[in-house]
Protein backbone atom coordinates (compact mmCIF):
# COMPACT_ATOMS: atom_id res chain seq x y z
CA UNK A 1 0.00 0.00 0.00
CA UNK A 2 1.25 3.45 -0.83
CA UNK A 3 0.20 6.78 0.65
CA UNK A 4 0.74 10.02 -1.22
CA UNK A 5 -0.22 13.63 -0.68
CA UNK A 6 -0.97 15.74 -3.68
CA UNK A 7 -1.93 19.36 -3.64
CA UNK A 8 -2.80 21.75 -6.41
CA UNK A 9 -5.68 22.78 -8.61
CA UNK A 10 -8.58 20.30 -8.63
CA UNK A 11 -8.34 19.36 -12.32
CA UNK A 12 -4.56 18.90 -12.09
CA UNK A 13 -4.83 16.71 -9.01
CA UNK A 14 -7.62 14.60 -10.50
CA UNK A 15 -5.53 14.11 -13.66
CA UNK A 16 -2.71 12.73 -11.49
CA UNK A 17 -5.17 10.43 -9.70
CA UNK A 18 -6.59 9.19 -13.02
CA UNK A 19 -3.12 8.56 -14.43
CA UNK A 20 -2.09 6.62 -11.30
CA UNK A 21 -5.22 4.46 -11.52
CA UNK A 22 -4.63 3.85 -15.24
CA UNK A 23 -1.01 2.78 -14.64
CA UNK A 24 -1.96 0.34 -11.87
CA UNK A 25 -4.87 -1.00 -13.95
CA UNK A 26 -2.40 -1.95 -16.70
CA UNK A 27 -0.80 -4.54 -14.41
CA UNK A 28 -3.62 -5.43 -12.03
CA UNK A 29 -7.17 -6.73 -12.47
CA UNK A 30 -8.38 -4.55 -9.60
CA UNK A 31 -7.53 -1.04 -8.40
CA UNK A 32 -8.50 0.22 -4.94
CA UNK A 33 -8.59 3.94 -4.32
CA UNK A 34 -9.38 5.94 -1.21
CA UNK A 35 -9.47 9.68 -1.74
CA UNK A 36 -9.72 12.30 0.96
CA UNK A 37 -10.03 15.95 0.03
CA UNK A 38 -9.71 18.92 2.38
CA UNK A 39 -11.27 21.74 0.40
CA UNK A 40 -11.03 25.17 1.99
CA UNK A 41 -11.59 28.09 -0.35
CA UNK A 42 -9.10 30.88 0.21
CA UNK A 43 -6.45 28.59 1.68
CA UNK A 44 -3.55 27.77 -0.62
CA UNK A 45 -0.25 26.00 0.04
CA UNK A 46 -1.34 24.57 3.37
CA UNK A 47 0.42 21.23 2.92
CA UNK A 48 3.76 23.01 2.59
CA UNK A 49 2.85 25.48 5.33
CA UNK A 50 2.06 22.61 7.71
CA UNK A 51 5.44 21.01 7.10
CA UNK A 52 7.14 24.36 7.71
CA UNK A 53 5.23 24.86 11.00
CA UNK A 54 6.20 21.39 12.22
CA UNK A 55 9.83 21.92 11.25
CA UNK A 56 9.91 25.22 13.18
CA UNK A 57 8.47 23.49 16.24
CA UNK A 58 11.04 20.72 16.01
CA UNK A 59 13.88 23.23 15.70
CA UNK A 60 12.84 25.16 18.82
Amino acid sequence: MSHRNQSGEWDEVMAVVKRAVDVVAEVSPRVGLVLKADIRPGWDGQLTAKVERVERLLDS
